[in-house]
């Protein structure tokens, strides 16, 4: 891998670090000003609006300001948020400061995806996927663990937060400029939903593990809690199944650089429809190596999704598949914990497997109906 590529993936992994810690530290803030919980919930849901917001100006911004610079620009606004942040404790300010971020977040995210997956030559794009995608996988555990480095009281963790996003950008600044073929505009300008149209398989596996992810998060613990576990093996139960999630890229996108790909997503997908239903059988001895196995199936299931996107776009058609896979991952996040906290409320705790099931198997469904045909390129 050329030592400039190294260079932006470690900008990429502090970047993403800052990000994941401004989330718990916004929270925080917002209960040491005396928010309650409703107006709490709303404020830390405003930078996925920030986000959506901006996601379907990104392929122009990069025709604008070019790739390198547009994810620059971002990060230097997510600078000026946490300075925001600690410069005032105006809560209406903080509202806005937080879109702000949501669309800083777009502009990195998005345009690090398309520079990394334009780069990856196509006979290494599965381990190199995997790779870049466990790599974003440590970033959430470095975010909180700055948090705990700097506090969370005061101005300090955001000073610190926006250090952290200053000597990423720093970072990509040294890496140097994409290579040319990343973010040439290409023969044609692919529109997203034209892109939606050719690629709903790998957009329904994106669309599954942002839902089941999400819900990994914010409801496995409460699940746990309800089959009798203590608040430590519940939150293990978290670590676990994401751990799966970081190993599945790499593993599974190695096996991408020498197997059938198709072959490997219909495994996946079964996968995330069977596994699930393992929790209604009140696994315990054997839950563990299953929580895996189920995070495993994650994990290859996302990276295989972006192989074929990659595979399939350059250029700014590119750029748009990765803001579009952006999006659809983040729609399945707010999408999943809402009607999995919905199922459970109408199924007791098993509502929560039986609905991760069953909207796997409307995914697989979909994957499985719209296999594409073909594998040439488009711009």
């Amino acid at each position: 891998m050329p030592y400039r590529l190294i260079i932006a993936l470690f900008g990429a992994f502090f970047g993403a670090g800052a990000f994941w810690m401004f989330l718990p530290l916004l929270s925080v803030s917002l209960r040491a000003e005396g928010v309650g919980d409703f107006w709490v919930g709303i404020i830390s849901g405003l930078p996925w609006i920030g986000l959506l917001a901006i996601s379907s100006f990104i392929p122009a911004i990069i025709h604008r300001l070019g790739l390198q610079r547009m994810i620059v620009v971002g990060m230097g606004f997510a600078a000026l948020v946490f300075l925001g942040f600690a410069s005032t404790r105006n809560l209406v300010i903080w509202s806005i400061l937080c879109l702000v971020m949501g669309a800083a977040l777009a502009l990195r995210w998005a345009g690090l995806d398309t520079w990394m997956n334009g780069s990856f030559p196509d006979h290494l794009r599965g381990r190199l996927t995997g790779i870049y995608e466990l790599i974003l996988s440590g970033s959430m555990a470095v975010g909180p663990g700055i948090l705990v480095l700097s506090g969370s009281a005061g101005s300090t963790p955001f000073l610190a937060g926006a250090a952290v996003t200053a000597g990423s950008a720093l970072l990509l600044v040294l890496a140097g400029r994409e290579a040319p073929h990343v973010s040439e505009p290409g023969t044609t300008r692919t529109r997203q939903r034209d892109i939606l149209r050719q690629e709903p398989a790998a957009f329904a596996g994106i669309f599954l593990v942002g839902v089941t992810e999400a819900c990994n998060l914010s409801l496995m613990p409460i699940f746990g809690l309800s089959q009798g576990f203590s608040v430590h093996l519940s939150a293990l139960l978290v670590v676990t199944v994401q751990s799966g999630v970081a190993f599945g890229a790499v593993m599974i996108g190695g096996l991408a650089d020498h197997l059938d790909r198709k072959k490997l997503r219909n495994l996946t997908v079964c996968a995330m429809v069977l596994m699930p239903l393992g929790l209604i059988l009140g696994l315990h001895q054997g839950l563990w190596p299953w929580l895996i196995i189920w995070g495993l199936a994650q994990g290859g299931l996302f990276t295989l999704g972006i192989v074929f996107i990659a595979s399939r776009y350059t250029g700014l058609g590119l750029a748009s598949a990765m803001s579009l896979s952006m999006v659809v991952y983040t729609l399945g996040g707010i999408f999943g914990p809402t009607v999995m906290g919905m199922s459970m409320g109408l199924l007791g705790p098993r509502g929560f497997p039986i609905g991760l099931a069953l909207v796997a198997l409307a995914s697989a469904f979909a994957i499985l109906r719209f296999l594409p045909d073909h594998d040439t390129a488009l711009t």
